[in-house]
Parts: C-alpha cells; sequence; structure tokens
C-alpha cells in the first residue's frame, strides 16, 4: 500500500496579501518594484530585494504571505538571474496605479428612503463609466469601492492577457489544472509568419536535478490544447564542449520541449546540464 501523498499547498490569495485586488501584467525586469509578485521554479515569490548588475538583474524573495522570520539579515528563500529586458508577468496590487482611461468609480447608494431628519440608505451599488454594474448591492461604500477596484483590477489583468496569447493560455492551464509545476516564464512575440502577434513563453529549468526536469517536462506537454513540435523536442546525452557565458564547459545533458497551442501560442522549456571541464578536456576556444 502506497503513502497517501501530501495535498499541495493552496494558491495563495494575494488579494488578501495585498490588501487589495491584485492585477497582473507583463512588464521588463527592470520595472520589478519591491512587493511584486513573480514566477520562480519554487513557486510565486514577492520580491523583497533586487540587485543590479551589468547585463544580469538578481530578483530575490520568499512566498507571498510567508512571514519574514525576525533574524539579522534574512536572506530571501528564492532568488531568480534574469536579463534586465526580459517580459515575466508581475502581480502588483491595483493601488500602484492611476487612473485608467474610460473607467471612472460610481458609487452611488441604493433605495435611499428619508425617515425625518435622516435618511436611510440600503446599501450602496458599484458601477463604472464604461457601462459596468456590480449585480450585489454592498453594505457600505468601503466594500462598494473595493468591488470597482476589482473590476478595475479585472480590465488591467484583461489587458495584459490580450496582449500575449501565451500567457492567457498559462493562465488557463493553470486555473484548470492547478497541479502543474510552476515555471519560471519570460514572454516574447511572434514577429513574422502565419502566427504573427501570437505569443511565445520561454522557461529554463536548468536548476532542477535532471530528474525531476524530465517530471516538469512530462506534466506539461500532457496539458490538453497543446501539439507538441517533436522535431523540436529532445532528451539527449551529450559530450561536448560549448562555450557560455561563464566559459567553456562540457554539455551533458540536453533537454527540450516545443509545443504550440490552438492559438498559435509557443511554449519552449530548456533544461541543459554541463561537467566541469578538467585539466585534460579540450576546448575549441
Amino acid at each position: 500500500m502506497t503513502e497517501p501523498r501530501p495535498e499541495q499547498p493552496p494558491v495563495p490569495d494575494l488579494a488578501q496579501i495585498f490588501g487589495a485586488p491584485a492585477v497582473t501584467i507583463l512588464g521588463r525586469v527592470d520595472e520589478v518594484v519591491l512587493g511584486d509578485t513573480v514566477d520562480s521554479l519554487d513557486g510565486l515569490v514577492r520580491v523583497r530585494e533586487i540587485v543590479q548588475r551589468p547585463g544580469r538583474w538578481d530578483l530575490a524573495g520568499d512566498p507571498p504571505g510567508q512571514p519574514i522570520r525576525f533574524a539579522p539579515n534574512p536572506e530571501p528563500a528564492t532568488r531568480l538571474s534574469l536579463q534586465p529586458s526580459d517580459r515575466i508577468r508581475i502581480r502588483r496590487s491595483v493601488n500602484y496605479f492611476g487612473r485608467l482611461n474610460g473607467h471612472t468609480k460610481k458609487v452611488a447608494s441604493h433605495n435611499p428612503v428619508k425617515r425625518g431628519s435622516y435618511i436611510h440608505v440600503d446599501g450602496y451599488t458599484a458601477a463604472c463609466s464604461c457601462g459596468w454594474k456590480s449585480d450585489k448591492v454592498l453594505l457600505g461604500r468601503h466594500s462598494a469601492g473595493r468591488t470597482w477596484l476589482a473590476h478595475k483590477a479585472g480590465q488591467l489583468t484583461d489587458a495584459a492577457y490580450g496582449s500575449n496569447s501565451a500567457l492567457m493560455f498559462i493562465a488557463t492551464a493553470e486555473v484548470v489544472h492547478p497541479h502543474l509545476p510552476p515555471l519560471p516564464w519570460r514572454f516574447l512575440t511572434v514577429t513574422g509568419g502565419e502566427h504573427a502577434g501570437a505569443g511565445i513563453a520561454k522557461a529554463d529549468i536548468s536548476a532542477l536535478p535532471v530528474g525531476q526536469a524530465r517530471e516538469v517536462l512530462a506534466a506539461w506537454r500532457a496539458v490538453p490544447g497543446l501539439t507538441a513540435d517533436e522535431e523540436m523536442c529532445w532528451d539527449r546525452e551529450e559530450d561536448v564542449v560549448v562555450h557560455t557565458l561563464r566559459g567553456p564547459r562540457k554539455q551533458i545533458t540536453d533537454l527540450r520541449l516545443h509545443v504550440a497551442g490552438p492559438g498559435g501560442e509557443q511554449l519552449i522549456v530548456d533544461a541543459d546540464y554541463y561537467a566541469v571541464i578538467g585539466p585534460g578536456d579540450g576546448s575549441p576556444w
């Protein structure tokens, strides 16, 4: 009899953690600010440290909502090293966004009745200048205002989804299949050809052990709606010296998954593994 698998931790309620509705946007790494939440191999990370280096930015933080232990200079649980121009998925409190053109808050009293020297108000309604209106009567002005903020956050998030079809596909897949392994996605756009304008999402999972990386690739390959490009998918052992940013290294394993969604969006996941080059190893550089 096998041991029961422990339940996966629930997806954090970012709105509760932020104290306001959460917005999903696509932004460059150099646009990330402290308090933003980003993707990593460890799941969501709320950024509390940013280190800028020439050509690379390090984002470091902890799971959203996790209390930080009171210790001298507590180290963040997770670190990401990215190029400052990489476009990534960012979750941010709606309170950090200014006015949104075409969306003005309209909070009004519901069914006011004058009774002697005062007016009895039977709740409040929330609406927007775009035509949206809440289908619920709220108890107070504050809750009505928060309901409109949730509408505003939804409009900003929808704009991000509409700008990149790969982001929309991934966000949908994560909701339908909540146990999909988290990945540190970077987003691009197809610039030409039949699917010009479609989204591309790339992720490097080389930080995982090779066996776990294979499991991650298999999980994403099995997502319904994705079709694998067999010529661009591989799992091969290597014994070659390649030139990397850290100098010549001997590549020993090369993994890649390249799948396409129904709208032409592409998801590409890579994992490259290297061995230290010894004194007797040759190098073409």
